[in-house]
């Protein structure tokens, strides 16, 4: 799928050519830009910083298309993800002459977006913009959490509004504000608690918490559409200038 979008984004590239209208249309532009994320509380993920690109072809002075490509690294948010560790003693039995520790499991996860977009742009060298794109989001377990190289894919849909605010013949300041929905999200594909660490300690038991849950409570499962929101300040270079 990526290979296919990427691909796709390079014939744009090869047909924008080097003339350039002058009222924009035929134009490649590029744009590096920052973002925070605040995903879906449901998610188990803490919000966290971003960064990605966008090229993107004037078809028209008004239409552009393109690829859009997100990176981020979020924190899992311990609270959903509660444990608890037993020692001298049975989970099970609730032996009260053992141990327990109990305590959230926190881990880096990789999210990586591709996206096919579609953007509206109305102005001159103030451009309110509206878009819209789609294409997969995958997540990457950090391998050491699980243990292996593990992760998963679905489609991904996001709608975009902002400004740009051009600063020269080529260049101009992004601000955008953007919701990516992720489809078919499950929290608990995060949950590789039971192997986050190689315990050496013979005795003892890597648990959802059964003797003490009210320290740590579970939380209500979470698997469907997640709305993640996020504040993006961009840059946009335009070769050969608009």
């Amino acid at each position: 799928m990526l290979r296919k979008l990427v691909l796709g984004a390079a014939a744009l590239a090869l047909t924008a050519g080097p003339a350039v209208a002058q009222d924009g249309s035929g134009s490649f532009r590029v744009g590096p830009r920052a973002g925070y994320t605040m995903y879906k509380d449901a998610t188990g993920l803490k919000p966290g910083v971003g960064f990605g690109m966008d090229a993107v072809y004037s078809v028209t002075k008004n239409l552009g298309i393109g690829l859009l490509v997100d990176f981020a690294r979020p924190q899992t948010d311990s609270s959903y993800f509660p444990v608890e560790m037993s020692f001298g003693g049975s989970s099970s039995d609730l032996n009260p002459e053992g141990e327990t520790f109990i305590f959230g499991v926190q881990y880096p996860v990789t999210v990586a977006q591709y996206h096919l977009l579609a953007e509206f742009r109305f102005g001159n060298r103030f451009q309110p913009f509206f878009s819209g794109s789609a294409g997969a989001y995958t997540m990457y377990l950090d391998p050491q959490a699980a243990r292996g190289n593990t992760h998963f894919t679905n489609w991904a849909f996001s709608a975009g509004a902002g400004f740009d605010f051009q600063a020269g013949s080529a260049t101009s300041v992004r601000l955008e504000a953007r919701d990516f929905i992720f489809t078919r999200y499950d929290r608990a594909n995060l949950e590789v608690q039971a192997l986050a660490y190689d315990w050496t300690v013979s005795s003892g038991s890597f648990n959802q918490p059964v003797r003490f849950p009210e320290v740590l409570p579970s939380q209500e499962p979470f698997s469907g559409t997640a709305h993640n929101i996020q504040v993006v300040l961009g840059f946009t270079f335009t070769p050969g200038g608009r």
